[in-house]
Order: C-alpha cells, then structure tokens, then sequence
C-alpha cells in the first residue's frame, strides 16, 4: 500500500494477499523440541523463584529423548546439559531453529516459568497491555517506564512462530505461565503461582478490563500459511498458571500442574489427536487429588492442528466427544445435538475406539447439556423413535463420543428454471434431469431428505448449458451463486454441500433477530469495510489477483456504517470486530461464514469483559474472481455471515467451531469432527426451541445470541458498471 495512510485496521492487508493463496503442507520430515524453564530468578528485584520448571524441562526433556526423533534443546537453571534461560539465549534459539527447519518439520515450544503484563508499546493489544514471558535475566523497570528490561514480548514470539509457519513448518506452542494476577491465593503450602505483578518490578499499570484472552503467539498468522499451528495454554487470562508439590513428604517433588499431566500424557505414547489430547489434560485437572485451589485453573488451547495426530503419529479416529458427568453430557443442541443422538461411553479422552463401556441415547436435550440412558449398541438413531432403556450406564463414563446423530431436516431446492425467460424447465431437460437423479441418490446414500419445490430458499436455474444454485441466480446480466456443469464432478456431492450449508444457516437464523431486550447480547459487532477502487480493477478476469488488488486497495477508502444487504466487489476488504458491553463471565464467539458457493467456515475468539475491539477471525479479502487449478471461476453472488454467542464456563472446553461445520476443507485437512463424521446436525435443535425464552433445558436461550448479515458479491462486470467502469 506504499505510503498510503490507511486505519490501523488495514495496515496488514497487503501482507494477508501474499499469504492467501500458499501451497499446502509437505510431509514431515524432522522435529525439533525448545524446551525453556526458569526458576532462578533475582528475587532482589521482587522476582521470587519458582521451583518447578527445572522438573517440567526434565519430564518433557525425557518424552523427546525416548521417542529418539527430536533435536532437543534445552534452556533450563538447575538441568543437565541446559544453558542458561536467558533473554537473548531462549531467542537465539528460536531463531537458530527458525533458520535450520525446512518445509514438513515439526517444531514443539515449551515455556514454563513466570508471566506478567506491561505497557503496550506499539497499540496493537485490545487491554493496553503486552503480554511478556520472564527469562532469568529479567530486570527491574526503569523509574516512569512500563517496560520491563530483558522481557520477552509476545510479538517476539509472535514474529517467530511466524516465520516459522511461513516456511511450511508446523508448530505447537505450549505456555505454562501467566499473566493475571485474579484469584492469587493459593491456598495450600503446596501451591505457587507462575505470575509476577507488574507494580513488583516497577511498573504501573492501569486497572486491567481484559478483552481477550491474549495468547504469546497471538501474530502467529492466518489459515492460509503453508505451516500449521497449536498452542496449548496452561490458564485463560482471568486465571493464575500453578506448580504443585506432588509428593508432601519430598521438597523436590514440585511441578507445574499443566506440564506435568502434559508429560504424563505424552509418555504414555498413545494414538491420539492433539484435540483428544486436550480433553483428557481438562478431566485430569479436575482429579480430586490435586489441592483443590489448583484445580481452579481451565487451559485454553488455539490454532488449526487440534484434530491432527500428536506429534504426526499412527491414524487417529476423528471422533466428537464430550465430558460425561453422571448422567449427562455436557454438550447439546448447540453442539448440534438433539434427543435421540447415539454415544459411545468411554472412560478416558484418549480411550481407542474399541474401549467402549456401553452406548446411550440422548433424553431431554437442552442448549448445552443432555441426559442420557442405557441403550443396545444396534440401537438406530431415529427421530420417531427412542430406543429401549437397558438400566444403568457405566459408573465409570468419562467421555461421550457421537456414534450417530437422527436427520430429518428438508432441504427444499426450487425446479430448475430457464434464466433467461423465468419458466421452469420441462422435466426431461437433460440438466432438471441430472438434478432430479442427483436428489434421488444424495438421498438414498447421504441420508440427506431434499425435495423440489416452487418458492424455496434455494433457487436453481439453466443458463450456459450450467445448473446455478443460490439465494439469488443473476446480478445484472450474469449468473451467480454455484454452478455445476456435465463433467465438473457427481452432482449429488454438491448438493450434500449445499444441505450442509442450508441446515447452518436455517438453524442459526432462527436464532438471529430474536434476543429480548430483557437479555441483550453482551457483545457488540462491527464489520468494517475498505472499498476497492474499482478503476483499479481490470475489465476482464485478472491474470494475477494479488496484484490487481495491491493496485486497487492502494487508494481504496473506509466505507462507514456497514450493514447487512451491502453489495460487494473484487478486492474489498472486511475486517470483523467484537467488543465486551456486560461485564460478566467470558464468552466464547464464532464467527461463521457461508459464501455463494455454499461452504461453510467458522472463526473462534474468546473474550472476557469489557475493553477496545478484539478481532473476530481473519480479515477478508472479497474474491468474485477467484483462482482455482483450473484457472479463475466467478464466485459471485449471495452470502452469509453469523456470529454466535455464548456464555463460556469454568473448566469446560470452549465452544470453538472451527474445523466442526467446514463443508469445503481442502482434502486432507483434519477437522474437529473427523473426516467420517457428518455436521449436518448442526445447531438443529435451536429451531426446535419453546417460543418462550429460557425453554431449552438447564440453559436459557438467553445465554445464546447469534448476529446475521447478508450481502451480495457482485460479479465483475455488474461492479464495474456499478461503479462508472463500463
């Protein structure tokens, strides 16, 4: 954008056109582990030391060194063959492993030892406030500064990881430390926290209203890098990250809480996915032999490896599973599931799929929770009909894994009609045909039930020897929405996309539009828009769509008051922003997105109380034309974009829809539902709810809200005749 002064908002846009189009992940080829703990720190300065990151170091140090395919480096006081923990040693070897790792590595990061906050200096953090890292050098703040000398900030690690994803290399980034001091008492003599108060080290900062939990590899890039990314975080920010004496009887036996079970997990060497993994950490923090302050400590875990195997290990089975308590699971119509789903019982996260203690079926289906009983494991999920009951379940459920789910939502398609004359096709054109053969099969072998029937959603239409599907079929004189040609691939594939797509968008609408002023959503929305300077853009199909949008974003101007019905061109660009308005518990947001040819993604970011904007996802460069490997096909027309709301709990694993609904995930990209694993249930329950709030179980529909916008994208040539270009 050269010397162009643009809002803050849009200064990184150049910078999201290189990285959108990046060729995908190789194989993996050689591993790398940074393993840094610190516990001598000065305590002169009000620095007390820690004495559990030189244990965590060795137990991490000890999974690497016998899986035997790791180049371990380790920065550790008080460990064999460690060096010094230092500012510009644990950055040296960042970059040093930046440097040597080459595309399809692997690169896992630990940091145990103390957090804390300081000023932020650049004004790119929601709280005011930068996130650091404490290394054994750690120094006092100069008298007037809230700069804490030899800290390490989150951009540094940030920038890192970066640059490591950049080059095709994957990452997993583990943090156990902190950066809030709420809930400090531990309570127990067996118990210390892993987080330093500013004012200790001299630094004055403001009372802190956290937007966001603000994670140290918070620049680690979007989703289109060629290198993937995980990080684990051993506390959400309104919690303190603990070390634990394990054994009373010996003073050595410190540990922090979460790199422990961490390693207890690795070293048990099992084929299990990073998310699985995740959910097992969460059970095992809650063990009643830990002392009960500690266990007031809920991990949070970002980025888009969570459904790949642990370390690129054996197949795992991408499985959807929730905590069991009792006799009820904690997940529900929000998860997508309803009365009558079937689950497996399980007594572990990481349990294989034939350590099954039973099966149930699910009863009294609420937002987010559901009771279940005893069934057959022949029991077929059925929306007419529940199974017999069989007794008890298994005193001994842990986890619940989705076995099936009952499906009757139809999905009505418009008959076909001639788009240039508005009549309906007769039934033998050979493409109603194709489409009425297509119905037929995607039913009888995806358990889809579309019908074709005047006056639907979604419409159909014939125009250059193409079948159109969309809320709309043409913008000016060219057809929009997802076309299909003979050729181009089974039919009935397509359509299973677009009843996905459907059934998201049905049951998240039916939310939409309906909260009570009595209970207003807690978070406020705004989408930003930077218009493209459409003389900018060629009159024909681009050749090159980085280019053609560096050129017209290089003059393009903020659009104010954005609102649903907007009309969009090549190279917009959008940005998304949520904002904490009711103090409160935190809450998890997604943001999901259905484009006009009818694929679905989501975006997930959490915040806590109030305070400046947070992202919400990626910003977005509007495509009509877009590059496919068969050259640039429009991808015009109507789209959908909602944001869902809800109120997060206290050790419970966020409600992160990313990877859970994706209908056009690149093939062999793992999502959180697992290849096999259908996401047309989707939030069906929520249009099943009483009219009155408050009626879904043992949660209101008041502690979930959904924001929608529509708005079109125009195809190229209805823009430039739009904007004075024709």
């Amino acid at each position: 954008m050269g010397d162009v002064l643009l809002p803050k908002e849009f200064r990184f846009v150049l910078f999201f056109l290189t990285v959108l189009f990046s060729a995908p992940p190789v194989a993996m080829a050689a591993s790398y582990a940074v393993l840094v703990g610190v516990s001598d720190y000065d305590e002169r300065i009000g620095l007390s030391d820690l004495r559990g990151p030189a244990n965590d170091v060795r137990l991490l140090r000890d999974v690497f060194e016998t899986r035997g395919d790791f180049d371990i480096r380790i920065l550790a006081d008080g460990v064999d063959g460690g060096i010094d923990p230092s500012r510009e040693n644990i950055l040296a070897a960042l970059d040093d492993v930046v440097e040597r790792s080459e595309p399809g590595d692997f690169v896992y990061l630990h940091f145990s030892g103390h957090g804390t906050q300081q000023g932020d200096l650049n004004g790119d953090e929601s709280d005011g406030m930068d996130e650091v890292f404490l290394p054994r050098d750690t120094a006092r703040a100069e008298p007037g500064t809230t700069v804490i000398p030899n800290a390490i900030v989150d951009e540094e690690f940030g920038e890192r990881v970066l640059a490591m994803r950049t080059k095709g290399v994957d990452v997993w980034f583990v943090l156990d430390s902190c950066h809030s001091g709420s809930g400090l008492r531990a309570g127990s003599p067996r118990i210390a926290t892993r987080f330093v108060d500013p004012a200790a080290l001299g630094v004055s900062l403001p009372a802190a209203t956290t937007a966001v939990a603000s994670p140290l590899i918070d620049a680690a890039g979007d989703e289109n890098l060629p290198g993937k990314y995980l990080a684990f975080y051993a506390a959400q920010s309104s919690e303190v990250a603990r070390e634990i004496q394990i054994d009373e009887a010996d003073p050595d036996s410190w540990y922090g809480l979460f790199s422990s079970r961490l390693a207890a997990r690795l070293q048990t060497g099992a084929n299990q996915s990073y998310r699985q993994l995740f959910q097992a950490l969460l059970g095992d923090l809650d063990d009643s032999a830990i002392p009960g302050a500690a266990r007031l400590q809920t991990p949070l875990w970002e980025g888009n490896l969570i459904d790949a195997p642990v370390f690129g290990g054996g197949d795992v089975i991408g499985v959807r599973q929730f905590a069991v308590d009792g006799a009820r699971i904690r997940a529900g119509k929000l998860q997508g599931l309803r009365d009558n789903t079937v689950v497996a019982l399980v007594a572990d996260a990481a349990a294989a799929a034939d350590d099954i203690l039973g099966y149930a079926q699910l009863r009294q289906t609420g937002a987010q929770s559901a009771t279940f009983v005893a069934v057959n494991g022949s029991c077929v999920a059925s929306v007419a009909k529940a199974c017999d009951e069989l007794g008890p379940t298994p005193a001994n459920a842990r986890f619940a894994r989705i076995v099936a789910q009952p499906l009757d939502d139809r999905i009505r398609i418009a008959p076909p009609q001639d788009l240039e004359t508005g009549e309906v096709l007769p039934a033998d054109h050979p493409l109603y045909a194709a489409l009425t053969t297509a119905v037929a099969t995607s039913n009888a072998d995806q358990a889809t039930n579309i019908v074709l029937e005047p006056d639907s959603s979604v419409l159909s239409a014939v125009m250059d020897d193409a079948l159109w599907f969309g809320a709309r079929l043409a913008i000016g004189d060219s057809p929009v929405g997802l076309a299909w040609r003979p050729g181009d691939g089974p039919l009935d594939q397509l359509l299973l996309r677009i009843v996905k797509a459907e059934q998201v968008a049905e049951m998240l609408g039916s939310v939409a539009g309906t909260q009570s002023v009595l209970f207003p959503s807690p978070v406020e929305f705004e989408v930003k828009q930077l218009a493209s300077d459409a003389s900018q853009l060629n009159q024909n199909t681009p050749t090159d769509l980085v280019a053609e949008c560096m050129a017209a974003l290089g003059s393009a101007a903020p659009v104010p008051d954005f609102g649903t019905g907007a009309q969009l061109k090549q190279c917009d660009y959008l940005v998304f922003e949520a904002r904490g308005v009711v103090q409160g518990p935190a809450r998890d947001v997604n943001r999901v997105y259905i484009d006009s040819q009818f694929c679905v993604s989501a975006e997930y970011q959490r915040i806590e109380g109030i305070a400046r904007p947070a992202l919400i996802g990626e910003p977005m460069t509007v495509c009509s034309d877009c590059p496919e490997a068969s050259g640039f096909v429009q991808k015009a027309g109507a789209e959908r974009m909602f944001f869902v709301v809800t109120e997060a709990e206290d050790n419970r694993e966020a409600l992160n829809l990313e990877g859970a609904i994706d209908n056009c995930a690149t093939p062999g990209t793992p999502t959180r539902s697992g290849a096999a694993q259908s996401v047309s249930g989707f939030l069906s329950g929520l249009s099943e709810r009483d009219a009155t709030r408050g009626g879904m179980g043992n949660i209101g529909i008041s502690k979930i809200w959904v924001e929608q916008y529509n708005w079109d994208v125009l195809p190229r040539s209805a823009a430039l005749a739009n904007f004075g270009q024709n």
